[in-house]
């Protein structure tokens, strides 16, 4: 990196997008705050890695995120999709055992939709900037997000600058307030109760389409495991134009 990026220049550069993020979590999670905070920054950090780690190695767990590297069709992006809302998944063991003073389920919630929006919306529909395009031509760089990235020198070279993260914020007050309203309903023991099936019916079906996606791309999907290029990089400047349209200045 030609400048001197870290974690404290990261937050002062975005303030604004840490506030609304410190805000949604005590109102999300209040009146069990300090959970809220622990459970927000421990997924924060878990994603993080579970992604960079992802791409060490191509394996039965992996295989769905590569393929979603790989390929770019709907089921590339549906099935991405679902494996990363089953990302909450990974919080009711700690939930069972530690119980609500440390683990809160509504800052789960917020923290799942809000990877999932700001991947698949964000950068993958809006084009905000530049920075998951880089991860898709380096793999191992711009793993997300852009402060775990700075922490832990896995920033791409070609992003210089720390990333402008304003853009979280519409997805954290529109989830917040999906969440607030959740909580409402939540009130009414009948629909408590429906509510608490739905998510349940939504676990299973996830965890079913994962899985089976998961051994049938590992045995039936051929590709080179030593090959580094994927077959949907755009190279031609003209194509990078409409996945991107700010790549002429990334090849600079």
């Amino acid at each position: 990196m030609e400048k001197n990026i870290n974690v404290i220049t990261s937050i002062k550069t975005n303030y604004l997008s840490w506030i609304v993020i410190i805000l949604c979590v005590i109102i999300v999670s209040h009146p069990s705050i300090i959970a809220g905070f622990i459970t927000f920054f421990s997924l924060l950090f878990f994603a993080y890695f579970v992604h960079r780690f992802s791409h060490f190695s191509r394996n039965v767990f992996t295989i769905l995120h590569h393929y979603h590297h790989e390929n770019d069709n709907f089921f590339s992006h549906f099935s991405q999709i679902l494996l990363e809302l089953s990302l909450g998944l990974t919080v009711l063991p700690y939930y069972y055992f530690l119980g609500s003073d440390y683990v809160d389920i509504w800052t789960t919630i917020l923290f799942t939709l809000f990877y999932s929006t700001v991947h698949n919306y964000n950068y993958g529909q809006l084009r905000v900037n530049d920075v998951h395009f880089l991860h898709h031509k380096d793999i191992y760089t711009n793993i997300g997000p852009d402060i775990c990235d700075i922490a832990f020198n896995t920033k791409n070279c070609k992003n210089i600058e720390v990333e402008n993260t304003n853009h979280y914020i519409p997805n954290l007050v529109v989830i917040t307030g999906f969440i607030l309203l959740l909580k409402y309903l939540s009130t009414n023991g009948k629909i408590k109760d429906m509510m608490i099936n739905l998510l349940i019916v939504f676990m299973v079906f996830s965890v079913l389409v994962v899985s089976i996606s998961s051994v049938y791309l590992y045995f039936t999907y051929k590709t080179d495991k030593n090959d580094k290029t994927y077959k949907n990089d755009k190279t031609n400047k003209n194509d990078k134009k409409e996945f991107m349209p700010n790549a002429e200045s990334i090849e600079k």
